[in-house]
C-alpha cells in the first residue's frame, strides 16, 4: 500500500466491506478526511491509506475508544510512514501488520478483478474482458438468478468471469438505469 494510492469511495468500500454511503457519512460527520479531485462536473472524495488503516482499527476498537481517542488515532496514522507497522499513542502500542495484510489482499483482488474486465476505451459499458457480455448485466442477473443460472444462459462464460462481474459491480456501482434482474432466456422458459 503506498501513501499516495488513493481510492474512491466505492473501491475503499470494497476493500473495507463497507457501504459507500457508511463512508461518506463518516466524512460528513469529521470522522475522517477526504481528499477531493474533480473529475467532469463532479468532485469525486478520495480516501488514502491512513483513512483505510483508521476504519479498519476503528472496527475492531470500537468500544474500546472516547471520541477523543478516536481522533488521536486517526491523526496518529496520519503521520506514520509507509513502512511502519507499528504505532505508538501514548502506553498504548498498536501492531498493523495484519491489518495491512488484509487490505493488501483486498486491494490485489480489486486490482485483479479490474483486469478480468474492461472498462476502458470507446464503449460506454464496462465488459468482461474478451467478451461483449456487459459486467453490470452478469451481475444483475447473478444477484437474483446466482451465479449458476447465469452461466447457463450464458455457456461462454467460466464462473471465474461471472464472479469478477459480481465483484466489480460491488467496487464499481452502475449508474443510472439498472438492468432486469431475470435474462431474456429465463424469462421467456417460465412462459414456455
Amino acid at each position: 500500500m503506498s501513501q499516495s494510492q488513493n481510492f474512491t469511495m466505492s473501491e475503499a468500500g470494497y476493500v473495507l466491506g463497507r457501504s459507500p454511503a457508511k463512508l461518506n457519512k463518516a466524512v460528513d460527520t469529521g470522522i475522517i478526511q477526504a481528499r477531493q479531485t474533480k473529475v467532469g462536473n463532479i468532485i469525486q472524495r478520495l480516501l488514502g491509506r491512513a483513512e483505510l488503516r483508521f476504519l479498519r482499527l476503528a472496527d475492531e476498537l470500537e468500544k474500546d475508544l472516547t471520541p477523543a481517542g478516536r481522533r488521536r488515532l486517526y491523526g496518529a496514522l496520519r503521520k506514520l510512514p509507509d513502512d511502519a507497522h507499528k504505532l505508538q499513542l501514548g502506553q498504548l502500542q498498536l501492531d498493523l501488520a495484519q491489518i495491512d495484510n488484509d487490505l493488501k489482499d483486498r486491494m490485489t483482488r480489486l486490482e485483479a478483478i479490474k483486469g478480468r474486465i474492461d472498462s476502458k476505451g470507446d464503449r460506454s459499458e464496462a465488459v468482461i474482458r474478451g467478451t461483449s457480455i456487459t459486467a453490470y448485466l452478469v451481475a444483475a442477473l447473478a444477484r437474483d438468478q446466482g451465479a449458476d443460472a447465469v452461466l447457463k444462459d450464458f455457456p461462454s462464460l467460466t464462473r471465474d468471469q461471472v464472479e469478477a462481474a459480481i465483484e466489480f459491480a460491488k467496487a464499481y456501482p452502475k449508474r443510472g438505469r439498472p438492468y432486469p434482474t431475470k435474462s431474456l432466456k429465463t424469462t421467456l422458459a417460465a412462459f414456455g
